[in-house]
């Protein structure tokens, strides 16, 4: 696989993003993609076999951001389902190439001519196998236990529309608690929309104080899709609660981190939640949809 045509299509969308080591920012995005186990030192030597010019410093700082705009998530703990946990070797998870390349094609559109775009998507389309091949069926590094995660809304926002969206998955139910309903916002709205005329139903219960127009827009689409999606409110609900659950084999319980000023960056610029993502454990993911329900029954509907 040649990476140098995949790390020129990234670098233009991360510069886009305000990352000032841009070029140092896709080299670790599209290492971390194809080979799961390197560690930073590793990762470091790789780099600069393509670009000389790498620095420690820059390419730090390249990852560092990648984790603030949502493009990686940093793994604190992780549990392979025979209870005993590790805390060394695990890093970081990407999101799925296919979703950073879609949730950007309008922009790459922009700045390169047709023949030159088609040439950067099968270089991008060549990764998707080597992130699968990586990171599995849930983009974890693992099938079966837990892994508790570090990351920013929109990587999660990201990670959970990388789900349904995937031709492997075949989900069929989405339950959700959040605050608020930006979920459903463009670019992620249209995977929801997809996957929801294929069959896909979704509960959503949000407790947030959302504008109106956030909430018009939510109508609109849970009218269009009125058998397949019900939203309701609950006062109740923390700001802080973020929690999901995808049929019965895959669920996460995240909370919200409260910043400790008033000056900080905005929620896309922070690694601002934590999360334990359950993967096939049957017990976990039973009492958190439990929890769901509990909370569904004493909310009320979107009217």
């Amino acid at each position: 696989m040649k990476l140098t045509g995949a790390i020129q299509t990234f670098e233009p969308i991360f510069e886009r993003e305000g990352i000032t080591h841009s070029q140092e920012a896709a080299i670790y995005y599209v290492l971390s993609v194809t080979n799961s186990s390197l560690n930073f030192t590793e990762t470091l030597r790789e780099a600069r076999k393509m670009r000389r010019t790498v620095s420690q410093r820059g390419l730090t700082k390249g990852r560092d951001y990648l984790l603030r705009k949502g493009y990686l998530a940093k793994v604190l703990l992780v549990c392979s389902g025979e209870g005993e946990y590790e805390q060394r070797g695990w890093g970081y998870i990407p999101l799925h190439p296919k979703m950073v390349f879609k949730e950007n094609e309008a922009y790459l559109r922009e700045i390169y001519d047709p023949e030159d775009f088609l040439i950067r998507e099968k270089h991008v389309e060549e990764l998707y196998g080597a992130y699968e091949d990586n990171y599995g069926n849930y983009g974890l590094k693992i099938e079966k236990g837990c892994i508790t995660l570090q990351y920013s809304r929109k990587w999660i926002v990201s990670y959970i529309a990388s789900l349904i969206a995937s031709s492997e998955s075949k989900v069929k139910t989405l339950s959700m608690i959040l605050s608020g309903l930006r979920i459903f916002k463009e670019p992620y709205r249209r995977y929801y929309e997809d996957e929801i005329e294929k069959g896909l139903k979704i509960r959503m219960i949000f407790g947030g104080e959302e504008e109106l127009d956030e909430i018009e827009e939510v109508k609109d689409m849970r009218n269009r899709y009125e058998d397949n999606v019900e939203i309701r409110y609950s006062p109740t609900i923390s700001r802080t609660s973020k929690s999901f659950i995808i049929d019965d084999t895959l669920a996460m319980d995240g909370k919200k981190l409260l910043p400790l000023n008033r000056n900080g960056e905005g929620d896309g610029e922070r690694l601002s939640y934590i999360g334990i993502l359950y993967i096939k454990e049957e017990e976990c993911v039973k009492n958190l949809r439990r929890d769901f329900e509990d909370v569904w029954e004493r909310s009320k509907a979107l009217i």
